[in-house]
Formats: C-alpha cells, sequence, structure tokens
C-alpha cells in the first residue's frame, strides 16, 4: 500500500525519530473534498514509490488524532503538510489536482521532475471526467475506439462535491455525487477506458502534423506529457461564481451551495439565503421554498432580473421574504454539533448590507444558495473552438464545435439545462458523431 495511515505514536516514530520526509495528509471520512482529493493523492503516492522517491505518502485522520491536527494548526481539510527533518517544512491546503500535489513536491524537495513525452495517439481523448466525460468515454469505448480520459483530480468533476443526487435515475434511495462518478469511472474503464490524472496546459485542437506520425493530429500538452488525439471531447464542465468574501470556500458543504436542486433537500424546515435576482436565482428559490421554512432573496436591485414567469409564484409565497438592494457582505459562523459527538464549524448567518443606505442587518439562515452565475471553464480554449458572449463552447445538440472532430458535451457547452443527466446524455450524442467523423477520414 502506498499511502500510510498514521496515529500519534507512528507519527513520531516516522517524522520525529527517523526523521522521514513525508507528506501528511490530514483529513477525515466525512469531508466530501478529501474523498475528491483522494484518487489523486493514491496515485500520486503509487508513482512516487515505483519511482523510489524519498517521500514517503501519509494521511492522518482528524477525527481519530484531533490533537494532531491541532498542533500544527490544520484548521481546513484537506490540508497537505511537508515533514522534513523532524519538522513541518511547508503545506498546502486542497490542492485541486494531483499536478499540483507533484508541483508542491517539486518546489519543496526538489525531486526531479519527469515530462514523459506519450506517442501513442487516441482515437478520442476527453478532457474532463465528470458525468459528461465519462458518459462519452463509455460509448467510445464500447465502440471499440481508443479512448483517454483527461481529469485533474478525481471523477465526477463538481458533481463529486454533492452529498446527494436524488435526481438521476436508476438510484432510487439517491446517491453521493463521489461515489455515482466512480460508478461513472468504473463502467467506462470496463470497456478499455483510459484515465490519466493531469493538467491540460495548452491544446492544438486543429490537425496539427507532428514530426514521427503519419497523420495529422489534436495536440494536448499535459503535466504528464504530451498527448495526441485523433478526435477530441471537450467535457471541462462549469463553476458556479462565487460570492468572492472570505471564509466562502471553507464553508463549501458546510452551509454554502450552489445548486438547489442537487442540495436543497439537506434544507428541509429550515431557513435559507438565496443570493441573486436572475432566472436560476428566482428558480432556486421557487424550489427551496417548497423545501425550506423561511426563504430569503437577496438581490442588489429592487426587482429581479428573471423573468416574469417566476415573479408572481415567488411573490404569493407565504415563507419568501425579498431583501432588495442588498449584497451579502460577511458570513457568520458557529460550533454546531456534528457526527460522533464532535463540532463542526459551520455557516450559521450573514451580515446583509444595504447598498443604498448603508445599513446593515444580520439575518440568521442554515444555509446560502450562491446563484450569481457560472463560470464555463473553458479559457484554455478560447481563440481556437467559437465561444458565445459568456465563455461557452458554441455547440447544438450534435455537439459539434466550429473545429473538425472537435465536441462540446456538458455544462461547458451551451445549452437550456445543465444537470448530470442532461451531461451525461451529451457525452452520447457526441460518441455517435466522433465514430462518424473517424469513418469520414479512412
Amino acid at each position: 500500500m502506498s499511502v500510510l495511515s498514521l496515529d500519534r505514536k507512528q507519527f513520531e516514530k516516522l517524522v520525529v525519530e527517523e526523521k522521514r520526509t513525508v507528506l501528511l495528509d490530514f483529513w477525515a471520512p466525512w469531508c466530501t473534498y478529501c474523498r475528491r482529493l483522494e484518487p489523486a493523492y493514491d496515485q500520486a503516492a503509487a508513482e512516487a514509490a515505483a519511482a523510489e522517491s524519498e517521500v514517503i505518502f501519509a494521511k492522518v485522520n482528524i477525527d481519530d488524532e484531533p490533537e494532531l491536527a491541532d498542533q500544527f494548526g490544520i484548521e481546513v481539510i484537506p490540508t497537505l503538510v511537508l515533514f522534513q527533518d523532524g519538522q513541518a517544512a511547508a503545506g498546502v491546503v486542497n490542492p485541486p489536482s494531483k499536478a499540483a500535489i507533484e508541483a508542491f513536491l517539486a518546489d519543496n524537495v526538489k525531486a526531479e521532475s519527469r515530462n514523459p513525452r506519450l506517442s501513442k495517439v487516441y482515437d478520442t481523448v476527453v478532457i474532463g471526467g465528470g458525468p459528461a466525460g465519462y458518459s462519452a468515454a463509455l460509448y467510445t469505448s464500447r465502440a471499440g475506439l481508443s479512448t483517454l480520459v483527461l481529469e485533474q483530480v478525481s471523477a465526477g468533476g463538481q458533481m463529486a462535491l454533492t452529498s446527494q443526487i436524488d435526481n438521476y435515475p436508476g438510484f432510487e434511495d439517491g446517491i453521493d455525487g463521489f461515489t455515482l462518478g466512480q460508478k461513472m469511472q468504473a463502467g467506462a474503464q470496463r470497456f478499455g477506458t483510459e484515465t490519466l490524472l493531469a493538467e491540460v496546459r495548452s491544446v492544438q485542437l486543429a490537425d496539427s502534423q507532428v514530426d514521427g506520425l503519419d497523420e495529422p493530429v489534436k495536440v494536448i500538452e499535459t503535466s504528464s506529457g504530451t498527448i495526441y488525439g485523433r478526435t477530441v471531447i471537450l467535457a471541462t464542465g462549469a463553476k458556479a461564481r462565487k460570492l468572492g468574501i472570505a471564509d466562502e470556500d471553507e464553508l463549501v458543504g458546510k452551509g454554502i451551495n450552489y445548486c438547489a436542486a442537487c442540495d436543497g433537500n439537506a434544507y428541509r424546515g429550515k431557513t435559507v439565503i438565496v443570493v441573486g435576482g436572475g432566472n436560476s436565482a428566482a428558480a432556486d428559490a421557487l424550489t427551496l421554498s417548497r423545501l425550506a421554512e423561511k426563504v430569503y432573496i437577496v438581490h442588489r436591485r429592487d426587482t429581479l432580473r428573471a423573468t416574469k414567469i417566476y415573479h408572481k409564484p415567488l411573490m404569493d409565497a407565504e415563507n419568501v421574504e425579498f431583501i432588495w438592494d442588498s449584497a451579502v457582505e460577511e458570513l457568520k459562523t458557529g460550533e454546531v454539533p456534528a457526527d460522533g459527538g464532535l463540532h463542526s464549524t459551520r455557516l450559521t448567518g450573514a451580515a446583509v448590507r444595504n447598498l443604498k443606505t448603508g445599513e446593515v442587518r444580520d439575518v440568521a439562515c442554515d444555509g446560502i444558495f450562491v446563484s450569481v452565475g457560472r463560470q464555463p471553464s473553458s479559457a484554455i480554449f478560447a481563440g481556437q473552438v467559437e465561444l458565445d458572449a459568456a465563455g461557452y463552447v458554441v455547440a447544438d445538440e450534435s455537439t459539434k464545435t466550429s473545429i473538425p472532430g472537435v465536441f462540446a458535451v456538458g455544462d461547458v457547452r451551451t445549452k437550456v439545462l445543465r444537470q448530470v443527466i442532461t451531461a451525461a446524455a451529451d457525452g452520447a450524442v457526441a460518441s455517435h458523431y466522433v465514430e462518424e467523423y473517424l469513418a469520414s477520414r479512412q
């Protein structure tokens, strides 16, 4: 096993007495970000062991060793701490990818970085391992096409951070996003899909002639080398725009949410705030009004920007209150009981400032749903494929983009509804047109 699980006694022996170089992951089993990081951490550990690296990868469960976590000031998990010569030498909080872990080690251990050049040409390369990416990979692999999925940290994408998904068919009791992502990955890999945990650093999506290859290919530069594909499927998704205020990232999953359809059920009978005034915010507020005891809508203007269809039902809802001309400027937290008799820091309210009068109002709540728009993960494709004004890849229901042999699926493309099921459907559609495109090249 490449990753060691340490208790206090083992930590003292390995780090303090033997002064080994140890990368220690402080984590907890209930932490969604910890679960999402685990596959990348495990793979980085396995590769380090195979390369006979001096770095030992290990983990400490903060529920079992709270004093050890306190000793090193661990406030947010997952936090990786590098120990050298018996001392904590450097740390990083929630690294976003396997490549980020490797870069952290390269910066602090001065290990020789390896960047192999991969010469294999894949029939299709899928950039992004969410539901759209792995659905596409399942279909292309099952059709006998060599398929590689490039993912930064673990299967599932943003879905992996959702604690309960109730609107994906086939799971009568619902399923958490991390587990669903792992199942999608396993299903695709059953038919031969390969997965590489790496960061994509640049792409050349138009066909290029490469020395040593007898056919034009699309070129993808990654943290683990150069990848070649006859076709490319863009499945990089989109991220919710954030409020951009202190403690927002730390409270994700502890009161801060970005999807009412995904996470609203956890707030039945509770009090929530919806931030925003567009269609997404109005739809989220309407959904939450049927679940929560009280819904506050905080909007910077004095009327909703959402289409009129939402106005009357929200105005008529007895448990919905509007806070106009206002913005959330501070998140309030407190210690609340958690599983196992422990306590956890969670959101307990917000300070809301009126933008016209300057008056600040403290609003107690159990959760905040941020709905101020989404941001597609498409910057790396700018200047190559056509993007719309909001940055989404222009692709219709065929998933074809402006470049032959390049397809866009899931939340990164222009579409009406962005949900797990529509992302998975995109992947299936793209596979059909990938096959059609490859057949036309023969």
